[in-house]
């Protein structure tokens, strides 16, 4: 070999020694765009939202559900408006009438406070109907049944919130009436010398009210349309008082004797009338009409997506 020529060692072309390193190693080469395999991070595991036990919440608890129906219905402005009109209706009509009218002594002065119940009950209908169809209009009752997607007790804690709500409030609101439009009538008047059943008008009609919001309730979940369920509940409502008279006589009877217009105004005050079933019958089956459309409602309710 010549002296004069450089010594060169055997060295590895610059690519062979990126070929031949291990992977960390290669991967660490100036220039390189991503971090080995057994460096990179994990995933971080995903992780399911359980409320109440179980995924979905199906674990929350009836209690639960019952105070969630009552935080809604009490926070929505149209209950808060519905139920302002429904008091104005029965006390104001009432202390209407027993400053105007002058009945006779053998009038029923509590049921003639009471006749605003007759108009009222329309906006405890319609609340009825609101207060399930309107979350299926917005879209709200994807997220309860998504959170508690047991349905049928949904419907129940739905159900149990709104008449307890209708049952207070007409307690509260036609013991008030009733007692301020008797002291009125009869400090004009004198004593009536009809028969009067307070508990029967008072409790009774708000019975009723709670009745016919629950009818209402049914059908806006079987229709699942807020116009279509309040259309049909007046249709039950108002249609057999008025077409009752222009059916044939006992046809007409039957019709009207089986309504709700009739099963209240055996409530408030004609008790005394023998036609038809007595006030309380007359309740129970508006009852009857009302665990139909809930029961209708409900297997809908379970059988169909929202």
């Amino acid at each position: 070999m010549p002296q004069n020529q450089p010594h060169v060692q055997n060295q590895p072309h610059p690519m062979a020694s990126a070929r031949m390193a291990p992977p960390q190693q290669a991967f660490q080469q100036p220039g390189a765009q991503f971090a080995p395999p057994a460096q990179q991070a994990p995933y971080p595991p995903v992780q399911q939202m359980q409320l109440g036990g179980q995924v979905g919440g199906g674990n929350a608890g009836f209690g639960r559900v019952l105070l969630s129906e009552w935080t809604k219905i009490r926070t929505v402005r149209s209950t808060m408006w519905t139920l302002a009109v429904m008091v104005l209706l029965i006390l104001g009509l009432g202390v209407l009438l027993a400053g105007t009218v002058k009945p006779d002594t053998d009038d029923d002065y509590v049921s003639i406070a009471l006749i605003g119940v007759i108009i009222a009950q329309l906006a405890a209908a319609t609340l009825g109907v609101l207060t399930i169809s309107a979350e299926y209009t917005t879209g709200m009752i994807r997220t309860t049944l998504t959170a508690y997607p047991r349905r049928l007790q949904v419907l129940v804690a739905k159900g149990v919130v709104f008449a307890g709500l209708m049952f207070g409030v007409g307690v509260v609101t036609m013991g008030l009436t009733a007692v301020i439009g008797k002291s009125m009538l009869t400090s004009r008047i004198g004593e009536s010398s009809a028969d009067v059943d307070l508990f029967r008008s008072v409790v009774g009609g708000s019975l009723y009210l709670a009745v016919i919001g629950l009818f209402g309730l049914g059908l806006g979940v079987l229709l699942r349309h807020s116009a279509g369920a309040i259309t049909a509940l007046m249709g039950v409502i108002l249609l057999p008082m008025i077409i009752g008279p222009f059916l044939p006589h006992s046809v007409g009877e039957k019709v009207m004797e089986y309504s709700p217009m009739f099963a209240l105004g055996k409530l408030i005050g004609g008790g005394g009338d023998d036609s038809g079933p007595g006030p309380w019958p007359s309740l129970l089956l508006i009852a009857a009409y009302a665990a139909i459309a809930l029961i209708a409602g409900g297997i809908r309710m379970r059988s169909r997506d929202v």
